[in-house]
């Protein structure tokens, strides 16, 4: 399986977050609780899911000293033929057991992975200027896969979109509608450590009636 390079993310927190776009810096206010302070406490076991309302993320441990190397394996759009992205994978290093951290929607907001402690500062949809979000949708525009690289609290985030008419033919309704797409801490080929979400819909079933 070809993999392309998306760039390289960095979480000197020692924890590395995979969120959702659409909520990530409306919720943590609302509830008067931070992102960072629930991703440690789900990286201490390990890692998982966390969930509140419409925003979900996983979060894992990682190196706070390893630049993190960020991949994708992509097939054509049913949409438009161009490619899209069907797997996220993260290089994680070292060794660790192979493990299920959850499952993610694709939201048609986008996605963002980086540093636990830096995406306590993301500004997106709910605030103006909409700084972060804004940034990460001029650096995606020419990208071929809607990834766009960008600095928050001084630590490199990815931003990872979508096509419209890619999402809505793939992963439309999202988690309402069964479109979640497993996350999990695995080996690759070489016998690697990483981070994998596979958010091909071939390969995840619809919920049943």
């Amino acid at each position: 399986m070809e993999l392309v390079e998306l760039g390289v993310v960095a979480a000197p927190s020692g924890v590395l977050v995979l969120a959702t776009v659409g909520h990530l810096d409306y919720i943590w206010p609302s509830i008067g609780e931070r992102l960072s302070d629930r991703a440690v406490a789900v990286a201490a076991t390990g890692g998982g899911h966390i969930q509140e309302w419409l925003f979900e993320a996983v979060a894992v441990p990682v190196d706070a000293d390893r630049p993190l190397s960020v991949l994708a394996a992509c097939q054509p759009s049913p949409f438009s033929g161009e490619a899209a992205i069907t797997m996220l994978e993260v290089r994680l290093g070292g060794e660790r057991a192979g493990r299920l951290l959850g499952d993610l929607p694709a939201d048609r907001c986008g996605m963002v992975l980086g540093d636990a402690v830096a995406l306590d500062s993301w500004v997106g949809l709910s605030m103006e200027p909409h700084i972060d979000y804004d940034n990460f949708r001029r650096s995606a525009k020419n990208h071929p896969l809607h990834v766009g690289s960008v600095e928050v609290a001084g630590c490199p985030v990815l931003g990872i979109g979508w096509s419209e008419g890619d999402h809505s033919m793939r992963h439309r309704g999202e988690r309402a509608a069964g479109h979640v797409y497993p996350v999990s801490v695995t080996s690759d080929h070489s016998s690697r450590t990483v981070l994998r979400w596979d958010v091909d819909p071939a390969n995840v079933r619809p919920p049943t009636a």
